[in-house]
């Protein structure tokens, strides 16, 4: 009792991580069919079901699969070893220790006293399923055959599927034909699809895992899957001009009193709103969404029920205490590795060889050599090492297929290449053992690239920065921040840092910039060798008296937002630094601001709409001079003429629940310029009635993508200038 007691603790605090993962992708896929996110509720499934799974080197499991030892009610020091420390130290330091000469340990008791509160959870929550189970049978027997497997019963009610080895439909009396035709197609592809035998037994595993908060979340959120799945494939069946009528069924339905009462053997139509909020905005997938999604959940899947190799394993340092479990205690040789990535690829492509046409029935690795060894990135060696492969698909003319963005074919053979660029193995060398961490891609050369040293060593950095495993500065010491605008209005910064000397004589160099919507870019030196090298040169230049800019920060800004960036509008006294500045300080996303005309609101769903802004241009009170572009950091707006061009292409911004807006209160004084906050129904109804006489000016805060802050500004009718252009063209 005790072994399976600790066995099931142990695939429950491992299905723990499993069940965050598969939080974390569904949301990622929301956009995706719902069907997927569905699925993914397999693997948690499996390893809350199972005791047992496979290892696997592309396991996304990092956390070792047993934490609680067999022997810890034995233990003269009981510990666990989840491989997570914090856990591990808080948990560890409030296990009870059994005392000198006792004749019991005190995880004995405390393991019992659990054993026992388990059970007695298992047997009532079992115990209240057969009493509803039975209850629900009673009111049933007065149901009315109506066809087939097809029953219906008075009293109202929503309608639902009972039973296991023969399913019933049970329908309320007295629906309309259609909605009896939505209603069948919801419940029969329920029975098609198993669901009806899938739900009762995943309430099975729940009431075995009933201790665990997690399960319960997690078999709540995959039964709103499994409902919203089923009906995007009546939508899928019948046609997307349902969805009204659709809808409108679900709502009459969800009126009528309960009829299941909770019985696992049963079940009906919950989250009504959530239904018919998916139901109006489904829109079919196109093909690639559908491949990459696939090949995402298929990944996920693998990854989540697969054990890393050694987990549960404990390593032994030098004094004889153990360390975090090794969850990549190296026995394979890097030509496993390498077979092993091209395995799980080809896995990947099985699922969906139906959607691309062919199947994969060969495949070789061509090309396996190291690209490069870094000894200063982190407190270890890591190596990245290229792979190159082909596949074999089972066509005689691979023209005729369909391939995936990037790829490539060589003499009948798939090649390695996609749309991310080429695969990169990943190694690292703690303590002289070499470990597996994972395959990157080359990308797109924003941000590194596999073509060069620097650029895979940008690669790198971004990949451990990710995980926390680095700091997010490529240089350590002091660092100036600078700001400015783009073109389009938008504020952006640099992070400058000296990477060789420090102080007076050190040179200065960008290392990173973000956009406004807080993406980071890295800057990658071109060169073959390493970036610091490439920097040790140019300060060798600069202390024999070359290249002198190179010691002004402000200079060195710039030139690289001039140069670098195309930003050639920027002048020195447009740069905002900040000195003495952290890398904390530059994860903060900047603020942007724009003065322009609103032209157009375009609500998304409820709490997200965008606006199209056209950027405003003024001339001086003395109507001298061209045209000139509002500076979006004045505190109060210039006098003159304000200019409004319809732009083909106007800034468009999306905002979201938090936006405050505010417009001007007519029945203050101007002078006062006070501003009501209004709501984003209220602020459409304004456009609506200016949108045939003078557009509204307003000043547009922007971080993070998202608007912060839209802010009517006042204008007096003789201020304003609308200018109308010729046919095919959008500036003045």
């Amino acid at each position: 009792m005790d072994a399976i007691f600790l066995r099931l603790l142990n695939m429950s605090i491992t299905a723990c991580y499993v069940i965050l993962a598969v939080i974390l992708i569904r949301l990622l896929l929301r956009k995706a069919p719902r069907i997927f996110s569905y699925i993914l509720w397999a693997a948690v499934l499996f390893r809350l079901a199972l005791p047992f799974s496979f290892v696997s080197v592309f396991s996304l499991v990092r956390i070792s699969t047993q934490p609680v030892p067999e022997d810890i009610m034995f233990a003269a020091s009981p510990q666990i070893q989840s491989g997570i420390a914090v856990i591990d130290h808080a948990v560890n330091s409030s296990l009870p220790a059994p005392a000198m000469g006792a004749s019991i340990n005190p995880m004995q008791i405390w393991i019992f006293l659990g054993e026992i509160l388990w059970l007695a959870g298992v047997v009532l929550l079992l115990g209240y399923s057969v009493f509803t189970f039975a209850r629900l049978h009673r009111k049933l027997r007065y149901a009315s055959h109506r066809d087939s497997n097809i029953y219906e019963l008075a009293g109202g009610g929503a309608p639902f599927v009972f039973g296991i080895w023969k399913p019933k439909i049970y329908l309320p009396e007295g629906i309309y034909e259609a909605e009896r035709n939505y209603i069948l197609k919801h419940e029969q592809t329920h029975i098609k699809r198993l669901d009806h035998v899938i739900k009762p037994f995943a309430f099975l595993v729940l009431c075995v895992h009933w201790f665990n908060p997690l399960v319960w979340v997690a078999f709540f959120l995959m039964s709103a899957d499994m409902e919203l799945s089923c009906d995007e494939s009546v939508l899928k069946q019948m046609g997307g001009e349902i969805k009204k009528d659709y809808s409108s069924t679900l709502l009459s339905l969800s009126t009528g009193r309960r009829i299941i009462g909770g019985c696992p053997l049963a079940f009906g139509e919950d989250n009504i709103k959530g239904r018919i909020k998916n139901i109006l905005n489904y829109k079919k997938p196109t093909l690639w969404v559908i491949i990459i999604t696939v090949l995402i959940v298929a990944a996920a899947c693998i990854g989540l029920i697969s054990d890393p190799k050694g987990s549960g394993l404990q390593e032994v340092d030098s004094q004889g205490g153990s360390r975090h479990p090794s969850v990549y205690e190296d026995g394979l040789t890097v030509e496993d590795y390498a077979e092993q990535y091209v395995q799980i690829t080809i896995a990947g492509l099985e699922p969906i060889k139906d959607v691309i046409g062919y199947q994969i029935v060969d495949s070789k690795i061509t090309k396996l050599e190291r690209l490069d060894r870094f000894e200063n990135l982190l407190d270890y060696p890591v190596e990245l090492w290229r792979i190159e492969y082909r596949l074999k698909p089972d066509v005689d003319d691979i023209s005729k297929v369909q391939l995936g963005s990037g790829m490539n074919v060589i003499d009948g053979w798939i090649t390695e290449d996609s749309s991310a660029g080429k695969p990169l193995m990943l190694f690292s060398y703690e303590n002289s053992v070499r470990r597996f961490l994972d395959v990157i891609q080359t990308g797109d050369g924003i941000n590194g690239n596999g073509n060069t040293v620097a650029g895979r060593e940008t690669l790198l950095r971004e990949w451990f920065e990710g995980r926390e495993l680095l700091r997010r500065e490529t240089y350590e010491g002091k660092h100036i921040m600078v700001k400015f605008l783009l073109s389009t209005g938008e504020t952006c910064q640099l992070l400058l840092s000296q990477p060789v000397t420090k102080g007076a004589t050190g040179i200065w160099c960008v290392e990173r910039w973000m956009d406004g919507n807080g993406m980071v870019y890295y800057n990658t030196p071109e060169t073959d060798g390493t970036a610091l090298d490439y920097y040790r040169q140019l300060q060798e230049q600069c202390d024999k008296g070359q290249n002198p800019q190179l010691l002004k920060p402000l200079n060195v800004a710039l030139d690289y937002i001039n140069n670098v960036l195309g930003q050639t509008q920027v002048l020195p006294g447009q740069l905002e630094p900040q000195y003495n500045a952290t890398a904390e300080d530059f994860e903060e996303t900047p603020v942007s601001r724009y003065i322009g005309f609103v032209s157009e609101f375009e609500e998304f769903y409820p709490g997200n709409f965008s606006v199209h802004l056209n950027p405003a241009e003024w001339i001086e009170a003395d109507k001298s001079g061209k045209p000139r572009k509002l500076s979006a950091d004045l505190d109060h707006l210039p006098d003159g003429d304000y200019i409004y061009t319809a732009s083909e292409y106007p800034l468009s911004f999306q905002a979201i629940d938090e936006t405050r807006i505010y417009l001007i209160d007519p029945m203050k004084p101007k002078d006062d310029l006070n501003l009501k906050e209004v709501t984003p129904e209220e602020f459409k109804d304004y456009l609506k009635k200016t949108a045939n006489s003078k557009p509204p000016l307003f000043r547009v805060l922007t971080k993070d993508g998202y608007v912060q802050e839209m802010e009517e500004q006042y204008l007096a009718p003789e201020q304003f200038v609308r200018i109308s252009m010729p046919e095919g063209k959008d500036q003045i």
